[in-house]
């Protein structure tokens, strides 16, 4: 991305078809601050936003409590701001801190159609996944249709489809070996040793790396500043000589330091891809535009790595 300065953060909140309002904190807006924390899974379980707006009037805070309950996140740089989260209010608190404010407010992405929806069809025999998805996307009122990445294939029989769409997700992405998930308001389902046909982006000291890729048993970490395109599913690219270097500092114990008293068990640590290419499969975006926070906590396994598709994220 360019420019990393001139931090912005756009939150709109309103219902499908009514007027809304929209709160914009950044250098050119500073009388308003907005904290968030955004976490997001390729898995089934839904994405979440807690989001921190200071001193909204009372009119904006009623209708928040009351009245709307769509919201959308878009956070990066001035003239570079993407979403970062679309879903629905759950829950709102309107603290105090001093002469501040908050209203503090708790969303889920797809959350409306997780709890409400419901699907009853019958599909004829040589129907494909993808038609089943179509006709599931069809009975959600907030969630469409997104990238789908599976490799499909006709069914012999006819079936009949009744019941909630995400028990019905849940058996189309274990028969496929894939992960569904609700991500900024679009339905996704991808094989579990596949990646979105995104570019991988790349993360290195000159792109915004904060500090030194870790590797353990479940895949590599690795944090920057706020990067708005990293997404679930999709590539990251890492130099490989960071984690080399990360290790080796590791490894040099410094004088006089003390043994564990109990040996630690020994964990594999997960491979590292040899061209530094990896699958995202949890991101959380933290920001603040008063204070410090402003980066992207990536977690990611290498391609030939697969996360198993019934197994919770780290």
């Amino acid at each position: 991305m360019g420019l990393q300065f001139k931090r912005i953060a756009d939150l709109a909140i309103g219902n499908a078809g009514a007027d809304g309002f929209r709160v914009i904190a950044s250098v050119s807006h500073p009388g308003l601050r907005i904290q968030f924390e955004v976490t997001k899974t390729l898995r089934s379980s839904l994405n979440t936003a807690s989001i921190k707006v200071y001193n909204l009037t009372s009119d904006h805070q009623g209708k928040i409590k009351g009245e709307f309950d769509d919201i959308i996140l878009q956070a990066g740089y001035e003239g570079q701001a993407l979403v970062v989260f679309r879903g629905q209010i759950r829950h709102v608190a309107t603290p105090s801190d001093g002469p501040d404010h908050i209203t503090d407010i708790d969303a889920a992405d797809g959350d409306k159609d997780a709890r409400k929806a419901i699907v009853n069809f019958t599909l004829s025999a040589g129907t494909t996944n993808e038609q089943l998805l179509d006709k599931i996307a069809e009975s959600f009122s907030s969630i469409t249709r997104g990238q789908v990445v599976l490799r499909d294939r006709k069914r012999t029989r006819g079936r009949v489809v009744c019941g909630r769409p995400t028990d019905i997700l849940d058996g189309i992405a274990s028969d496929n070996d894939a992960h569904w998930s609700f991500q900024d308001g679009k339905l996704e389902m991808v094989a579990a040793d596949s990646t979105l046909p995104t570019e991988a982006i790349v993360i290195s000291a000159k792109t915004g790396m904060l500090e030194a890729p870790e590797v353990d048993d479940k895949g590599v970490k690795v944090t920057c500043l706020l990067n708005p395109r990293i997404r679930c599913n999709g590539k990251i690219q890492l130099d490989n000589h960071d984690f080399k270097l990360k290790i080796a500092k590791e490894r040099e114990r410094k004088p006089g330091a003390k043994a564990p008293k109990k040996p630690q068990p020994k964990k594999t640590l997960s491979r590292l891809d040899p061209d530094g290419i990896y699958k995202v499969y949890k991101v959380i975006h933290k920001g603040d535009t008063r204070e410090n926070d402003w980066q992207s906590e990536v977690y990611a396994v290498a391609l030939d790595k697969a996360i198993p598709a019934g197994k919770a994220a780290a």
